[in-house]
């Protein structure tokens, strides 16, 4: 194996490991089943403020058979907080979306049974979830947008980063290559006889 060969498996191995870095930054997983593909409010998530409603997307479109779809959510007394109904999202026919009308701080946990398109048959998809309300957590005035401003400026430093360390690796790869070929392109000039310039 040759030193050029090393040296792109190198900086192919250098750039693939940087990819995978920014994917990693930029992903921002929620803990969900196989088929739930997002929660808002999220699993496992403590909030500040009761929500009015719950939106729950799937990796596919719900079935549009009225009674198709049950929710129930229930506090930490086991009481429904929940409306009794479900609609899907006039958006989107993957997102459903579930009004509650919860009050006071605990968890409120979330039991789902919907029916999602599949290849072939429908597919029956059932599964539960939780989620803390605490309304000790409501932020002083400014401290959300301070912490929201932080969080961005965060996440653009990590960007930045990346994209320079993608930068330099392909700044190194190319004066390694342009200095390569300037070698060999002067070697290939040079007299491979220099008896014929002898007096």
């Amino acid at each position: 194996m040759t030193i050029r060969t090393r040296f792109i498996g190198t900086m192919l191995a250098l750039i693939g490991a940087i990819a995978a870095l920014t994917a990693l930054a930029m992903s921002s997983p929620t803990g969900a089943s196989e088929y739930l593909i997002q929660e808002e409010p999220e699993r496992g998530a403590t909030v500040a403020e009761t929500p009015y409603q719950l939106v729950l997307t799937f990796d596919r479109p719900l079935v549009q058979i009225k009674g198709a779809h049950h929710v129930e959510v229930t506090d930490g007394s086991g009481e429904r907080v929940d409306d009794g109904y479900v609609e899907i999202s006039t958006y989107s026919q993957r997102t459903l979306i579930v009004p509650i009308h919860a009050e006071g701080d605990g968890t409120l946990d979330v039991d789902y049974r919907v029916l999602l398109l599949g290849d072939g048959e429908n597919l029956r998809v059932s599964s539960s979830y939780n989620f803390t309300v605490d309304h000790s957590l409501v932020p002083f005035e400014g401290e959300d947008v301070a912490a929201a401003a932080e969080a961005k400026s965060s996440q653009a430093l990590v960007l930045w980063t990346i994209a320079i360390l993608i930068g330099i690796a392909f700044a190194g790869g190319m004066i390694y290559f342009l200095r390569m070929a300037t070698g060999n392109s002067r070697s290939s000039l040079e007299p491979t006889n220099r008896s014929v310039f002898r007096d």
